[in-house]
């Protein structure tokens, strides 16, 4: 088949994904059904005919209106549509015609359609949950936790499923990591019994600080009622520094069972060999070895970000990172895995200063949750995640043997 023909049935297959996203940022956020009812005018909520909800086209064709009352419909629903489609259409050529993309540790085994279409569906699955989290928190600054979630479990079965020595993208772990990872889901596993058995308080049950941006616009609210001679709505409660460290503290206790896990496991899987072996075998079979690959990459991501929000929280005494992006980079590393969820970590703050920079120029002023950082890093971290893993792979093989030193292995 023509490239040309492939390029365009991937971008409108992106476009329709596109159009349920629109329907994903409008709707979860609100509680709202994402299949019941039908598509509808936001402003009129009149029923859309199938051939309005062409995407892209739908929207020209009707002139940015609505065929039933004639109010405009935003410009940015066909955005999103063409974005998505067009974010399909760069991955699959980086990925099938210029061979950028997922490593897969044979220097002459590059991606092909035939054998690695999964790999390309699953991270494209992510590219859309990551634009689906971003809009939504770049509106209302939160992250529905059912985006992450779905991530992660989409995550660990495909990567079970496509599992193979050699695969561009599979993240197969060797018995000490696999040890890690199962020592740290038995952790938070533990740590999830012990919430729901209240040995565990949740941190900040009666809601986080807002950030500033929300407190300003959450005080004209209430002047608004005040006016109207209204009971205004309460304000979030403010927390002395005190009160946050105590809130923190709560979330380490909810850590701490993962990470002392974590390395007992290894410990036992390097230290006593009857153990050790069978943990091998178990290893050595490819699902097996996947979906732990997947689970490490969903701990590492998610005690990275977390380890930050805590640190950086005590350091500046206001909060520095809401749960939300735990949940996303816990999503996310279950799909890229540990290693590239790390650097994808640490590509967010450039990402961040380059829409600053934007912003500044054309004279804009908004406070930008983390998220859309973060989801920024993460698409770009497919794509560049080999070289940045061949760089660093000789400092990081050199810890890596001090680490086993340790541990006795």
């Amino acid at each position: 088949m023509p490239d040309a023909i492939v390029l365009l049935f991937v971008f409108a297959f992106g476009a329709c994904v596109g159009s349920f996203l629109n329907v994903v940022v409008y709707r979860l956020p609100r509680g709202q059904s994402l299949v019941s009812p039908p598509s509808r005018c936001p402003r009129c909520e009149h029923k859309l005919a199938w051939y309005d909800n062409v995407p892209v086209l739908g929207w020209v064709w009707l002139g940015g209106k609505c065929r039933y009352c004639r109010e405009p419909i935003a410009a940015r629903y066909p955005i999103v549509e063409a974005l998505t489609g067009s974010l399909f259409v760069v991955y699959w050529i980086c990925f099938f015609d210029l061979h950028v993309g997922p490593c897969s540790g044979n220097p002459l085994r590059a991606m092909n359609v035939q054998q690695d279409w999964p790999v390309y569906a699953l991270c494209m699955f992510m590219i859309a949950a990551l634009l689906a989290a971003s809009l939504i928190d770049f509106d209302l600054f939160i992250i529905p936790p059912q985006i992450p979630w779905l991530m992660a479990a989409v995550g660990v079965v495909v990567h079970a499923i496509v599992a193979a020595p050699g695969r561009p993208g599979t993240l197969m772990v060797d018995p000490p990591a696999g040890a890690m990872a199962a020592g740290a889901l038995v952790g938070w596993l533990m740590s999830l019994l012990m919430l729901k058995t209240g040995w565990l308080r949740i941190s900040f049950a009666q809601g986080e600080p807002m950030l500033d941006i929300d407190r300003e616009a959450a005080q004209q609210e209430i002047d608004a009622a005040r006016r109207r001679g209204e009971d205004p709505p309460p304000l979030p409660p403010v927390y002395t520094r005190a009160e946050l460290r105590m809130e923190l503290v709560r979330e380490m206790m909810f850590l701490l069972p993962a990470m002392v896990l974590s390395g007992i496991a290894v410990m036992i899987v390097l230290g006593v060999p009857s153990i050790g072996e069978a943990w091998r075998n178990l290893m050595s079979n490819g699902w097996f070895s996947g979906a732990m690959g997947s689970v490490l990459g969903a701990m590492v991501g998610a005690f990275v970000v977390w380890v930050t929000r805590i640190l950086g929280t005590l350091g500046f005494g206001r909060l520095a990172m809401g749960l939300g992006d735990v949940h996303l980079m816990f999503g996310v590393g279950a799909i890229i895995g540990a290693g590239a969820v790390t650097v994808a970590f640490f590509l967010a703050p450039f990402a961040g200063m380059a829409i600053a920079v934007y912003l500044m120029l054309f004279g804009q002023r908004r406070e930008i949750p983390y998220g859309p950082y973060l989801s920024l890093g993460a698409a770009a971290t497919l794509l560049f995640y080999c070289p940045i893993a061949d760089w660093l792979r000789p400092g990081l093989t050199g810890l890596g043997q001090v680490v086993r030193g340790m541990l006795g292995g």
